[in-house]
């Protein structure tokens, strides 16, 4: 009976252990995990441990991204010409990159302090005093340890919120060190079937200011209600309407489906932070609002067309340009390659044309009086053999009928937007929205809409 009590105390802790392993680590656990290791190094190689601590937490997602947890290296420090050791590829600032991989966190700690002491290019960071954490994490940036225009800055958020000075300090003073964690081995391996990419913690929701104005990367804007008319917020801020529709990347002043940002200055082209983390259902517009970024150049630095939008998860820059595409998520709407050299309404009349002359020989011969045309559904239907065009282009055509303005679909041209499409066939714009599954304003050129039911 005490051998089956004991065997089952054992299981009991075990399970409690993998259960904690697998959950993710909180910034202040990572501060407990790696603080006495951070004034023990502080120590030995003058390396300050507020900044030790800072970079981890930085680099490693406060212990949660997929390069510490597969190779133990919490400083993201790369192989270079000199590394001999163990390795892993992870994608980084190109595909594929060598990153050192160590057989236990404190080996990764040791490192990156010899990595900074022994470096020339690092060598003046020690003529700072230990405590101004301020001009090493400027300096850091300086001598090239990361690619992050917002590196110092990052850094330096983390120490104060933190209060990581603290830390420095013991170390400084002539205080027993207390008795920190022995690091027996690597953490737990995520599946191996898990992507090989960085990890990152969904963003938390921001509870923005009501009824008053603020700053979203140094530009004034307000939260603005569901069901609002942004006549009413530009009147209230005197500023004209359409000039406030641009600011925004919106085509029409319809009333707000959502609560949204409403920016009162024109957007950057790029953003304060460095990327954007994609929520579930969050579209590019989203984004370009809640970073404070001009759509246009969002698609630009990202590789995206218009129409297409970035899948959960997704990493989104702000600042630079990224190496691939986002991948995209299933509210995306691919734009159509072909002719997209020309006016989509031009393209539509020349194809009509086509085959209106496959199915009435008449209308190629100018000496012979045109009749009145009929509609293409009275005509004889024309084949893809007759007018040398792709089936499907055949198809849609058919649908579509000799004038768009009269059928039951519509070819979105340049300057129309849903506002002026719904007033055109006196339809309202949440019909078209709900006839086309639109999530927003956004329709793109060349877009097939439909405007009857």
């Amino acid at each position: 009976m005490q051998v089956k009590s004991y065997c089952l105390a054992i299981c009991m802790v075990i399970c409690a252990f993998t259960t904690a392993a697998a959950q993710s680590v909180s910034t202040t656990q990572y501060i407990d995990s790696y603080k006495h290791i951070a004034m023990e190094e502080m120590r030995r190689s003058g390396v300050p441990a507020a900044i030790k601590l800072a970079q981890g937490i930085l680099e490693t997602q406060s212990g949660n991204g997929w390069l510490v947890l597969n190779s133990n290296n919490h400083f993201g420090i790369k192989c270079k010409n000199n590394w001999t050791g163990k390795s892993v590829n992870y994608d980084d600032d190109a595909k594929g990159e060598c990153f050192r991989k160590y057989d236990s966190p404190e080996e990764s700690w040791k490192d990156h302090s010899d990595f900074l002491r022994n470096n020339p290019r690092y060598k003046f960071l020690f003529d700072y005093a230990a405590d101004d954490y301020k001009s090493w994490a400027y300096g850091l940036k300086t001598a090239g340890y990361a690619t992050s225009r917002t590196y110092p800055q990052q850094l330096i958020q983390i120490i104060e919120k933190y209060n990581l000075q603290e830390y420095t300090t013991l170390a400084m003073s002539n205080k027993a060190l207390p008795q920190g964690p022995v690091f027996a081995g690597p953490p737990v391996q995520r599946p191996e079937d898990a992507p090989a990419a960085r990890e990152y913690n969904a963003p938390a929701k921001v509870n923005y200011p009501q009824h008053t104005e603020f700053r979203i990367n140094g530009r004034k804007v307000v939260y603005v209600k569901e069901g609002t008319a942004l006549i009413q917020v530009a009147n209230a801020k005197n500023i004209r309407l359409s000039n406030l529709l641009k600011m925004n990347d919106l085509a029409t002043d319809v009333p707000l489906e959502k609560d949204m940002l409403i920016f009162l200055q024109s957007k950057h082209k790029k953003g304060k932070n460095d990327y954007h983390i994609v929520a579930p259902g969050e579209t590019l517009h989203d984004i370009a609002q809640a970073e404070g970024v001009q759509l246009r150049w969002l698609r630009k630095r990202n590789k995206m067309q218009e129409g297409e939008q970035p899948a959960a998860g997704e990493k989104i820059v702000l600042d630079g340009y990224a190496s691939v595409k986002p991948k995209l998520g299933s509210h995306s709407v691919v734009k159509a390659d072909e002719h997209k050299d020309l006016e989509p309404r031009k393209i539509i009349r020349d194809i009509r044309e086509e085959i209106e002359k496959a199915g009435n020989p008449q209308a190629s011969t100018p000496e012979t009086p045109a009749a009145p045309a009929a509609p293409v559904a009275q005509q004889p239907a024309a084949t893809p053999k007759q007018t040398g065009l792709p089936p499907e282009m055949v198809e849609e055509l058919k649908k579509i009928g000799t004038n768009s303005g009269t059928g039951q679909y519509h070819i979105v041209a340049q300057k129309e937007t849903l506002y002026s499409i719904s007033k055109k066939y006196n339809i309202t714009v949440a019909q078209l929205q709900a006839w086309n599954n639109l999530s927003d304003n956004g329709i793109r050129i060349g877009q097939q809409l439909i405007v009857r039911k």
